[in-house]
Order: structure tokens, then sequence, then C-alpha cells
């Protein structure tokens, strides 16, 4: 029967990166209004608004795949632990008999 390891470090990591990226993303919003004037062209206005209003779309829908993501980490976590704490157990009772 092969052992299973699991790195704690590693999955609290990307938890820890994953809350990171979801932060960065809930909080890059477009700055079109503030940059309409820089363009210079109503042409390159309207390709950036556009653009733009495409990133905040699948901005959206990254940020929710992001957060189904940190679910997964954290239940991984919490039933890996609940595994170890019960083979943990079950071996100490093992060793007793």
């Amino acid at each position: 029967m092969a052992d299973l390891g699991v790195d704690y470090d590693y999955l609290y990591t990307i938890k820890k990166d994953l809350r990171t990226v979801r932060k960065e993303f809930k909080g890059c919003s477009g700055h079109q209004d503030d940059l309409r004037d820089e363009y210079g062209s109503p042409y390159i206005s309207g390709a950036m608004e556009d653009f733009t209003d495409n990133w905040d779309d699948h901005r959206k829908e990254m940020l929710d795949n992001i957060e189904k993501v940190g679910k997964l980490v954290e239940q991984s976590i919490e039933n890996f632990e609940k595994l170890d704490k019960e083979l943990a157990e079950a071996n100490k009772r093992k060793k007793k008999k």
C-alpha cells in the first residue's frame, strides 16, 4: 500500500495566494474614464472601451473560478487534517493493544 503525503505548507500557500489574486482581481477596475482624453483618438478610445467592457465580463468569471478553487483548497485542507487526526488516533489505539 502506498503512503499518501500531503504538503500542508503548500496547500496553505495556495490558499493565501488565491486570496491575494482574488483581492487583486476585485480591486482592478477599469480606468477607462480617467484615460479617455489620453488616447487622442476616438477610435482608440472606442477600442479601449470595448476591451475594458470585455475584461470586466471575463474578470467576473475568473473571480468566480478563483473563489471556487479557493473553496476546494480549503475543503481539501480540512479533509486531510481530519483524516490525519483520525489515522493518528487509530494508530494510537492499535499500539495500545
